[in-house]
C-alpha cells in the first residue's frame, strides 16, 4: 500500500483543484489563466533552468538523447502501423495518434520524478520530457498538415511550432548550459528563473483537476481505454521489455516512469485547433490520469 503512496501528493493537488471547481471557487477563467502560466511562464522557466544545469556534451546526455528519440519514433511508428490496419477516419486516427503518443511528462512527470528519485534527477526528466512531448506533436501535427492541407497550411504551422514556448526554451536552455556564468547577477537570474520553474508542477496539476471536472461522457469508451492502454501500459511495457538492450541506470528508470504519464493537457488544445474529436481526447485525459495514480507509483517501485 506504500507505494501508492508515492502519488499522493500529486493526487491531492489534483483533486483540489477538481473540487473548488465543482464548489464554483474555481472557474473557466481562473484554469485558463493558470493554463497560460503554466505554458508561457513556469514552464519554459523549468526547461531553461533544467537545460541549463545539463553537459551535453557528455556521454550519458547524449545516450539519452538517443534512446529518448529513439523509443519515441518507434512508439510513434507501431501506433500508426496498428492504426492501419482498422477502417476509421482519418481524423480518429489523427486523434488516437495524438492521445497514445504525447504525455503529461512536463505537468506530471518532474513532480513524480521529484518524488520517487530525488530533485537532482529533475534536469534529466525535463530533457526527456521535452523530448516525448515536442517528437510526437510535430509528427501528428505534420501528418495532419500532409492529409487535410499539405503545402497551403504547412509553411505557417512549422513557424507557429519554432515559436512555440517549449521548442524556444529548450533551445535557450541548450545555448546557456554552453556558456559558464560566475558573476552573481547572472547567478540571481538564474536562481530566478529556477523558482519560476519550480511552479510549473503545482500550478499545472491544480489546474489540470479544474480542466477534468465535468469532462467524463458516457461514448467511445472503447476507443478511451484503447489510448489510456497505449499511454500509460504499452510504452512504458515496450520499454522494460527492451531493457535487456538498455543499462538500468536511474536515467533509464526516469524515462521509463515518463513514458506512463497520462495523455497530455496540451493534446487537448490540438485536438480543438485541428477539430480531432476533443471529448474523445478529453475523456482519455480523465481516464489515464485516474489509472496513472496506480501504475506510476508501481513502477516507481520496481526500481526503489
Amino acid at each position: 500500500m506504500s507505494i501508492f503512496l508515492i502519488s499522493l501528493p500529486i493526487f491531492l493537488i489534483v483533486l483540489s483543484g477538481w473540487l473548488l471547481k465543482k464548489f464554483k471557487v474555481v472557474t473557466d477563467d481562473w484554469v485558463h489563466i493558470l493554463n497560460e502560466f503554466t505554458y508561457y511562464v513556469a514552464l519554459p522557466a523549468l526547461i531553461i533552468a533544467s537545460f541549463w544545469e545539463i553537459n551535453f556534451l557528455s556521454g550519458e546526455a547524449r545516450r539519452l538523447i538517443f534512446w529518448s528519440l529513439l523509443i519515441m519514433i518507434f512508439f510513434f511508428l507501431f501506433i500508426f502501423l496498428l492504426l492501419s490496419f482498422f477502417k476509421i477516419s482519418k481524423s480518429l486516427k489523427a486523434a488516437i495518434l495524438l492521445g497514445a503518443a504525447v504525455g503529461n511528462t512536463l505537468y506530471m512527470g518532474p513532480a513524480l520524478v521529484e518524488i520517487g528519485f530525488g530533485k537532482e534527477f529533475l534536469p534529466n526528466a525535463a530533457l526527456i520530457g521535452v523530448i516525448f512531448l515536442i517528437i510526437p506533436l510535430a509528427a501528428v501535427i505534420a501528418l495532419i498538415q500532409y492529409w487535410y492541407c499539405r503545402e497551403r497550411c504547412l509553411q505557417k504551422e512549422l513557424i507557429s511550432f519554432l515559436k512555440n514556448p517549449l521548442v524556444i526554451s529548450a533551445a535557450v536552455g541548450v545555448v546557456l548550459s554552453f556558456l559558464k556564468f560566475d558573476e552573481p547577477l547572472i547567478l540571481g537570474i538564474r536562481k530566478s528563473i529556477a523558482m519560476l520553474g519550480a511552479t510549473a508542477s503545482p500550478v499545472a496539476l491544480f489546474a489540470l483537476g479544474g480542466f477534468l471536472y465535468g469532462k467524463f461522457l458516457k461514448k467511445d469508451l472503447g476507443v478511451v481505454f484503447l489510448i489510456s492502454f497505449l499511454k500509460i501500459i504499452a510504452f512504458p511495457l515496450a520499454i522494460i521489455i527492451s531493457s535487456g538492450f538498455l543499462t538500468k541506470t536511474n536515467s533509464f528508470q526516469i524515462l521509463t516512469l515518463l513514458s506512463a504519464m497520462p495523455v497530455a493537457v496540451t493534446t487537448f488544445v490540438i485536438a480543438e485547433k485541428f477539430n480531432l474529436h476533443k471529448d474523445l481526447i478529453g475523456n482519455a485525459i480523465l481516464v489515464s490520469t485516474i489509472f496513472s495514480f496506480i501504475i506510476a507509483p508501481i513502477i516507481i517501485s520496481l526500481f526503489l
